[in-house]
């Protein structure tokens, strides 16, 4: 409601109950991506944490799982093929993803590293995975390549986020 959050008054959520529900990287990310950190006021919303967890945490969560289901085992972290339209599309906005959040932590712009993050992850599970499921069900070389790209975009996407959000990042990475 705009009131100083104070112990005493208790009109605070329990940060172990945030933690809990949602995770400590859901909490970190919704703080680095809001106006606190530009020296503004915020207004702590759970419904704000509870939009963060399910666009960015669950989002990355679900494009990690369908990559363990798809992948078969898969050992090769270093490669991208940019054959295939959708590889070369995903590629590129990883690239520059990179330098936009590198350019962006670098100047301790998190605000601008965190919404640019949550594009990437909303175009990865929603047009790349969505549009490459076919590529993924089919054998031989085509999911060979869909699987190697996912995994490069994968690791690449995690060791640029493992500032903000290193728990799910090390989950991932491991």
């Amino acid at each position: 409601d705009g009131s100083k959050m104070s112990k005493s008054k208790k009109n605070y959520p329990d940060p172990a109950i945030i933690f809990d529900k949602y995770g400590a990287d859901a909490l970190r990310f919704y703080l680095m991506a809001s106006p606190l950190m530009r020296a503004e006021d915020l207004n702590f919303n759970e419904q704000s944490v509870e939009e963060v967890y399910r666009k960015v945490i669950m989002l990355l969560t679900n494009v990690h799982t369908f990559y363990e289901i798809s992948s078969g085992g898969n050992s090769v972290f270093d490669t991208m093929h940019e054959r295939h339209i959708l590889d070369r599309w995903i590629v590129s906005r990883l690239h520059h993803t990179t330098r936009d959040v590198t350019t962006a932590l670098d100047s301790y712009e998190t605000v601008d590293a965190c919404v640019t993050i949550e594009k990437f992850i909303d175009d990865l599970s929603t047009w790349y995975v969505r549009r490459s499921r076919d590529r993924f069900n089919s054998s031989g070389k085509e999911k060979q390549e869909a699987v190697q790209t996912l995994a490069y975009v994968l690791m690449t996407l995690v060791k640029l986020m493992a500032p903000i959000t290193p728990f799910i990042t090390e989950d991932i990475y491991q």
